[in-house]
């Protein structure tokens, strides 16, 4: 009975974690891509920048001291998201039919981060009033050599909470470690996401790459309940979808 069991759980496993279809018969084609307008080409952009940040805080010296993400490095993986995109009928039906919708959900947190200050410190409402500067040097610095903009969200409680907001996509850990090293501020964290959703990730072994994309769907603004994912080989401009799983898609 038990080994009735443990075969039926391996099979469960097996299924849920690779259920790619063999010989699978390909009913889309070129013709039936959706054109990138600028819009999804942005989106596109944000997922990379988002995969170079993954890429930099797997470096524990980068994650907290480099804070301008690579923009060589953000292109790269750019150009292979669109190419991935553009050859996405190739792959597998279900890939196609979903590889408009994934990006990256937490791409937002790449361009902000929050702060409260105690309205007791001298320069706490100068960020409120328009002034862009606080007088103490440290704080001076980071918002002009990386061209902060901020924001003042609310008060309360003798507390002034503002956005930090950079044009460019950043690594917030960085920046997040710096501002906290002027002892200025009373919380300094990255801005709080609301629920969750799709992601695009990458993995990096012998000179391939592959790229995972997950899929998720039921009450995302509460978390997601189910995710899907496809796994994508890159070596040589060839492509190769290597693995398939999660929870059924609909």
């Amino acid at each position: 009975m038990k080994k009735v069991i443990y075969l039926l759980l391996a099979f469960f496993i097996y299924s849920c974690t690779n259920p790619i279809v063999e010989n699978e018969v390909l009913k889309y084609s070129e013709n039936d891509l959706k054109p990138l307008n600028d819009s999804t080409r942005n989106l596109y952009y944000k997922d990379a920048a988002f995969i170079e940040l993954g890429v930099v805080t797997k470096d524990t010296i980068k994650r907290i001291n480099q804070v301008i993400l690579n923009e060589d490095e953000i292109l790269s993986h750019y150009e292979d998201l669109i190419f991935i995109y553009n050859n996405s009928f190739k792959l597998s039906n279900s890939f196609f039919e979903y590889a408009s919708s994934l990006h990256s959900h937490a791409a937002i947190s790449l361009f902000q981060i929050t702060v409260s200050v105690d309205t007791n410190k001298n320069w706490a409402s100068n960020w409120k009033n328009g002034i862009k500067y606080t007088g103490i040097v440290e704080i001076d610095t980071l918002i002009d050599n990386y061209n902060l903009k901020t924001n003042l969200i609310f008060e309360s409680d003798s507390i002034y909470w503002y956005e930090i907001k950079s044009d460019n996509p950043i690594n917030y850990f960085a920046l997040i470690h710096k501002f906290k090293m002027t002892s200025e501020f009373i919380y300094v964290e990255p801005t709080v996401l609301i629920g969750g959703g799709s992601s695009i990730s990458l993995n990096v072994e012998d000179g391939n790459k592959y790229y995972r994309y997950n899929y998720g769907w039921g009450d995302c603004p509460s978390g997601c309940i189910n995710y899907h994912y496809w796994i994508v080989k890159i070596k040589d401009k060839e492509l190769t979808l290597v693995e398939e799983g999660g929870n059924p898609l609909n």
